[in-house]
């Protein structure tokens, strides 16, 4: 069952600045690849810096466009990112964060940023703009299926890379281990 959604209506904007702790947590930026640590350290008022915990997506308003996009997920360490990103976060039984960060990243998503985006120099999109969005959502609990489906997906790819990782490493010291056994005593 899908439904005819008022994303301000599902979402919730996290606004405020992290305050005096914000040495604590590392400093996240959002990449086309997702979650990254940030190349800068916090600048002038790092207070102001926001929360980014499990379950959060936060973007570049200004980078929107080619995909900065990121997600926090369960496991992830809670961190803080620059007061210029947007923050925010699904509402429980409405919106699956980890469904709706994939859906912002797909085609569809695209699609609804490139319709709000705005600005006379170079296109933004701001919290604001995406609250005003009207979008197909399916029930939350096809959401969390599918954003639980993800998971066990991302996870068994993981798995695949590490064993293709350790093949890699054997077949690159096969030469090295050739030339050794060819040094080798036969007597």
């Amino acid at each position: 069952m899908t439904a005819r959604t008022k994303l301000g209506d599902v979402l919730t904007e996290i606004k405020g600045g992290i305050g005096s702790d914000w040495a604590r947590f590392p400093v996240y930026g959002a990449t086309v690849d997702g979650l990254a640590p940030a190349k800068e350290p916090p600048g002038k008022n790092p207070q102001k810096y926001k929360p980014v915990t499990p379950g959060t997506i936060f973007y570049n308003p200004m980078r929107i466009l080619i995909g900065s996009v990121a997600f926090v997920d369960v496991g992830d360490t809670a961190g803080i990112t620059s007061p210029d990103y947007v923050v925010f976060r699904g509402n429980e039984g409405s919106v699956d964060s980890y469904y709706f960060y994939h859906w912002l990243r797909s085609p569809l998503g695209h699609g609804c940023i490139l319709s709000l985006a705005r600005g006379a120099v170079r296109e933004r999109m701001l919290f604001n703009r995406l609250a005003e969005a009207t979008v197909i959502l399916p029930s939350y609990d096809v959401q969390v299926d599918f954003a639980d489906r993800l998971r066990l997906a991302r996870n068994e790819i993981v798995r695949i890379r590490s064993a293709i990782d350790v093949q890699l490493a054997d077949i690159k010291s096969l030469p090295h281990r050739i030339v050794a056994a060819s040094f080798e005593d036969k007597t």
